[in-house]
């Protein structure tokens, strides 16, 4: 008898120590996240419409998520310089936002205001919770410059991810498409060169000699491309940077050292600058001794320009699309591929695109929850419903392929498996360096050897500063 009840007791405080585990387990389980107030979101270019619906939805998921509001910002200045210039101010003041957009080439200078996602998902990992998205995860899903911009290899060696790309642009041609019918000219090709090789494929500037009109004044009637000065020819710097790239020059080196000036080898082994090569090739395009002369300083601006019919070709980006319609409603044009400095080599265009950041500001379960919403903003379904809302090539490489098929962004989304680019310690500033070198050519007959030498000295000077102020150069600046 005193063993039945003994073998009882038993069961009973097993019982009982089960009830107390599952209920503890229960409780760990259902234990709510802490309560966000408040997540402010800073942006450009978007209207607080395009996310409206996708705060409502990620809101569902996450009830502990009182609020989330996006402010947009004027762009006013160059490389919008004024927009982040009131992000330094109100993250100063406590009262910026807790996400912020950022440009693809702002990590490094404004790392000091941001938080990587590896350091929210160190904490998760404390809690024994899931991280929210690895670095292997971010490299399948965007394409590969988002990696190259948005993560950054911190003093310790690690690569972190500081942001997160919402889509994804890059230089291309607008072309047209009367101009070229008055010349006799079919659309460009798919694999077109800057220069006609041995190929006898048509090349960029043998469409632009075909497409020029000049009377017997020397005055161009019709321009053949928006090329050869840099103040008013839209993203000349790019177009000069990316000339430059596709000559197999990083321009930047991994030091922060400018290195567009350094002698690179060329197809036939003879070295060459691939600074003082772009500058020459982008510049006689407003030599009125070069058989290709088809721009010069006086011509309109030159997106007012291909709007007015006066020119046949520009490079610009896909933001550019709807500017141009509603412009000119009646404009006949359409968009070719980046032309290449050879169609036997790898594919190299440039990319330009935007992405969000979080901000120190945000702590906590807050910052949990900004990152939680942007994996959310940018996962499939959204991604597709963003770039549908906006008519912009989503960052995602699994949406791309059915964007190839659009009229109007198939060319871009196309490119965006092969744009890149370069280390800018201060886009804002480096612009004005290549805009500078180029105009000194036209303006004051500077040899381009010279414009390419002085333009890469203050890059460096540029890129020295940067370095500083991250932890320290490998490089010795010297500037004369």
């Amino acid at each position: 008898m005193n063993k039945n009840l003994v073998l009882i007791a038993l069961g009973a405080v097993a019982v009982v120590g089960a009830i107390l585990a599952l209920l503890i387990f229960a409780f760990k389980q259902k234990a709510p996240d802490p309560e966000v107030d408040k997540i402010v979101i800073w942006g450009v270019w978007d209207e607080s419409e395009v996310y409206d619906s996708f705060i409502t939805e990620f809101k569902k998921t996450h009830k502990n998520v009182k609020e989330i509001e996006y402010k947009k910002f004027a762009c006013n200045k160059s490389e919008c310089l004024d927009y982040m210039e009131q992000v330094t101010q109100g993250l100063a003041a406590g009262s910026g936002p807790d996400i912020f957009m950022i440009n693809n080439t702002w990590v490094p200078a404004h790392k000091d205001k941001m938080i990587s996602l590896d350091s929210v998902n160190d904490e998760l990992t404390k809690k024994e919770k899931p991280k929210i998205m690895n670095l292997r995860e971010y490299g399948d899903a965007f394409f590969p410059v988002a990696k190259k911009d948005l993560t950054f290899k911190d003093a310790d060696g690690v690569e972190r991810i500081y942001g997160f790309p919402l889509y994804m642009d890059n230089l291309a041609v607008f072309y047209n498409r009367d101009l070229f019918s008055l010349a006799g000219m079919s659309p460009p090709p798919n694999n077109w060169t800057w220069q006609e090789f041995e190929n006898k494929i048509l090349s960029f500037d043998a469409y632009v000699q075909k497409t020029t009109l000049i009377d017997d004044m020397g005055n161009i009637k019709k321009s053949g491309a928006a090329i050869g000065y840099g103040k008013n020819v839209s993203r000349a710097p790019d177009i000069l940077a990316v000339l430059m790239m596709q000559m197999g020059s990083p321009i930047v080196n991994e030091d922060w050292e400018s290195v567009m000036d350094s002698q690179s080898a060329s197809a036939d082994g003879n070295s060459f600058s691939p600074g003082e090569a772009a500058l020459d090739f982008f510049t006689k395009f407003s030599d009125r001794n070069q058989a290709f002369y088809c721009w010069n300083k006086e011509m309109h601006h030159s997106i007012d320009a291909f709007t007015a019919n006066e020119v046949g070709m520009m490079m610009n980006y896909s933001n550019q699309i709807e500017i141009i319609k509603k412009k000119a409603p009646n404009i006949n044009f359409g968009i070719a591929p980046l032309p290449q400095i050879s169609n036997e080599s790898k594919a190299v265009n440039f990319a330009s695109y935007w992405a969000f950041a979080v901000s120190k500001q945000a702590t906590g379960q807050k910052a949990i929850e900004a990152f939680n919403f942007l994996k959310f903003l940018t996962e499939k379904a959204q991604a597709a419903k963003y770039a549908e809302a906006t008519g912009r090539v989503s960052a995602r490489m699994d949406l791309a392929e059915a964007q190839k098929e659009d009229q109007w962004l198939g060319v871009f989304a196309d490119q965006a498996i092969s744009a890149t680019s370069f280390r800018q310690a201060n886009n804002a500033r480096i612009g004005v360096i290549l805009e500078n070198a180029i105009n000194s050519i036209v303006d004051k007959g500077v040899p381009p050897a010279e414009a390419s030498q002085s333009a890469s000295q203050l890059i460096s000077q540029e890129g020295y500063n940067i370095a500083q102020k991250l932890g320290g150069s490998n490089f010795n600046y010297d500037y004369k």
